[in-house]
């Protein structure tokens, strides 16, 4: 794990190489060993210095996020730092210089790693990435990145990078005096060495005599006046739940006007109370732990072959089958894109093309990138250019009668045993599989808008699909690196019966005469990125009361209690505001933003006593909630962790709430209920706790453990 060597010139050598991982990580046995090593070093007279390397393709990654996921106390979580941090200390002031060798990218511990380190040596490659991105998991460092970073770069441009996560490259890390050397990556020891054999002063700046920050003082004018204005920009960005940010600006103020020792005890507080809060939970579990049970793809029968296809279709060049077809060819797949007519498959192509040129531009990918992916396009008319596609994903009108005549021409052109995927958001796999005469080999692939951009796809299984066919489906976005979440036919399926749950409860407010603004600055509040009436305007309300009258008349769930949601969604449609396509919808639109449209009190008089923003947080968050208890119910879906993460990935559930299943693990289940049966006295049915979630109240069981690794 930690391997110790000392050379000819009485350089020694520690290498970090986790087995059985393609990362280094810096789990407390991989802590212990490193610390054993560094005082074997530090004691022995003839070290003359120390190299600190990697074995693998990158430097050192950050805390074992499954070991910080499971301390459930302030001890438990110190703990997990005391070892490292006081080592730091030891290497710092040991009198030997000590050298980061950065062959790959240094994030969060890696990085503490190597700040305690005398100098870092970083290798000229564009894929080496520094930086702190523990705020991005609900942490902060704790082994003392909070207290060195902003001492060796300033506090303005080191609080940057603590609060927003984002890593740099190499190039900017040397501009500002992150990393001391560049240089290429097999001369990187070379430099390290002669470094360490010229005889170096092994004393950091901070331990100096006289230390000033690089920009400006913590006291100083310039100082009080940063860290004055941080706080309400501070505020303005982070949802009060979300602890890590504000934890981060009182570790950088109090911290940084002290010496370095008493800045990494103040760390150490504040990192502790990070690691236990239900925000770090909550993100370690949806964005770490889900996203690595999700690569396993646990649903995946074990019977069937790899599935790699290399030629695949897709029919309907619009949006929603431009990007899939941008994504196939993105993934290497040879990519077939067919319409109606060639001139409309050719815009489709040509909208695929504007959208790599924004990528080109953004520097998110070469220019030879970009051709080498519209070579593997070609867009028609004729079905006959699907012969020899593996996979075809239908991406037309939501109309059945349409997807199934192109079912038939698939079949007939690609052969019976093609993979068929249809992207819908809310028609019967099973119904739409009538009209196929191998049933077995259609599965539903609901993708998300941007297709390029969102991770997240909805596997639906009909009732006949096979396993065999989920399988390949997995595969193959797997492949176009999607995230899967599997689930049953059902009306709506899981996502888009949920975020229908949220809008309709929306809709229900607007009707009751709640003020829009009330009901969408609550939910940014409670931190989604938009308003559900915002959101309602962006979709339409003529097809939102299609969508809605659809869940209504098939009665389950929370779309039981509808009326009211649907006679405001029919006002509005009546008074021709159908949304943002039209006049306008709830708002009204111009250059200078949106405004609440004027005659919306004649349609929804205004209730003359407006409710709290918590009391409409409440009911937003608590109907999703419970919309997902019935799908569960229902046997549409099952796995908490998948289901979390897709609310997360899919309709940008807030992150630090973990999903809609993790919200009500942190109200705890009896108070859920308790709370639900309120909402349902005042507003209805809908609000009704199903009595599996009683049962589970009861209990005492939660729909995630801490211990948990999926």
């Amino acid at each position: 794990m930690i391997n110790y060597e000392k050379d000819a010139d009485g350089v020694a050598h520690i290498v970090w190489n986790n087995p059985d991982s393609p990362v280094n990580v810096k789990s407390d046995v991989a802590i212990t060993a490193f610390a054993a090593a560094v005082d074997e070093a530090i004691a022995d007279e003839s070290v003359k210095g120390v190299l600190v390397r990697s074995a693998k393709r990158d430097f050192v990654a950050g805390g074992d996020l499954l070991e910080l996921y499971a301390a459930r106390t302030v001890e438990e979580a110190n703990a997990k730092v005391d070892a490292i941090s006081s080592c730091l200390r030891r290497m710092e002031r040991s009198g030997k210089p000590f050298v980061a060798v950065l062959n790959g990218s240094a994030l969060g511990g890696g990085l503490e790693l190597a700040m305690a380190c005398h100098r870092r040596v970083a290798a000229d490659d564009p894929r080496l990435k520094l930086g702190q991105p523990e705020v991005t998991l609900g942490l902060i460092p704790g082994a003392g990145g909070t207290q060195r970073l902003p001492r060796l770069i300033g506090i303005a441009p080191a609080s940057k990078l603590l609060l927003e996560g984002k890593p740099i490259g190499v190039q900017e890390a040397l501009k500002l005096k992150l990393i001391d050397e560049i240089v290429q990556a097999d001369k990187l020891i070379d430099a390290a060495r002669a470094w360490v054999l010229s005889g170096p002063d092994a004393q950091q700046p901070w331990d100096r005599k006289g230390f000033e920050y690089p920009d400006f003082e913590p006291q100083s004018l310039k100082g009080r006046a940063f860290f004055f204005n941080a706080w309400p920009q501070l505020r303005r960005k982070t949802p009060p739940g979300d602890y890590a940010p504000g934890a981060l600006l009182q570790v950088l103020g109090q911290g940084l006007e002290r010496d370095i020792d008493a800045g990494l005890v103040i760390e150490k507080r504040y990192f502790a109370q990070a690691v236990i809060s239900p925000a770090a939970k909550n993100r370690i579990r949806t964005q770490f732990i889900a996203g690595n049970a999700a690569r396993k793809q646990k649903r995946r029968d074990a019977v069937t072959p790899p599935f790699e296809p290399r030629r695949v279709g897709v029919i309907g060049a619009g949006l929603m089958g431009g990007g899939i077809a941008l994504v196939c060819a993105r993934a290497g797949l040879q990519t077939v894109l067919l319409d109606r007519d060639q001139e409309t498959a050719t815009r489709g192509l040509e909208r695929i093309a504007k959208t790599l040129d924004g990528s080109v531009e953004r520097k998110l990918m070469t220019a030879q990138e970009r051709e080498a992916i519209l070579s593997r396009l070609e867009a028609g008319a004729d079905y006959g250019m699907l012969r020899g596609c593996e996979v075809v994903v239908e991406a037309v009108i939501e109309v059945p009668e349409a997807k199934t005549d192109v079912f038939a021409r698939v079949i007939a052109a690609a052969g019976p045993d093609v993979l068929l995927a249809t992207n819908t958001s809310t028609l019967s796999i099973t119904n739409l599989a009538k009209g196929v005469a191998q049933p077995k080999n259609l599965i539903g692939l609901h993708f998300f808008a941007p297709v390029d951009r969102m991770a997240l796809v909805e596997v639906i299984m009909g009732h006949d699909t096979s396993a065999a066919t989920m399988s390949r489906a997995l595969d193959l976005l797997k492949l176009l690196r999607k995230t899967a979440v599997v689930v049953n036919d059902g009306p709506g399926f899981y996502t888009s019966r949920v975020v229908a749950a949220y809008t309709r409860e929306a809709l229900h407010m607007l009707k009751e005469g709640i003020s829009p603004a009330i009901v969408d600055n609550a939910a940014v509040i409670a931190g989604f990125p938009i308003g559900p009436l915002t959101m309602g305007d962006l979709t339409s309300y003529d097809l939102l009361t299609d969508i809605l009258g659809s869940l209504a008349r098939d009665g389950r769930g929370t779309a039981s209690d509808s009326q009211g949601a649907l006679e405001a969604a029919e006002r509005l449609v009546a008074a021709g505001r159908v949304g943002r396509k039209g006049a306008g919808g709830v708002y009204d639109y111009s250059p200078e933003g949106k405004v609440i449209w004027e005659g919306l009190s004649k349609l929804f008089p205004p209730a003359e006593i407006q409710p709290a923003v918590s009391e409409v947080a409440k009911r937003l968050l608590h109907i999703q909630s419970l919309e997902t208890v019935h799908a569960i119910d229902e046997g549409v879906a099952s796995d908490p962790l998948e289901l979390d993460a897709a609310a997360v990935l899919g309709w940008s559930y807030p992150i630090w709430r973990g999903g809609v299943l993790g919200h009500i693990d942190d109200v705890g289940l009896a108070q859920f209920v308790e709370e639900c049966e309120a909402l349902a006295a005042r507003f209805g049915k809908r609000f009704e706790a199903p009595a599996s979630l009683r049962d589970r109240a009861k209990s005492g069981s939660k729909f995630h453990s801490i211990g948990e690794t999926a």
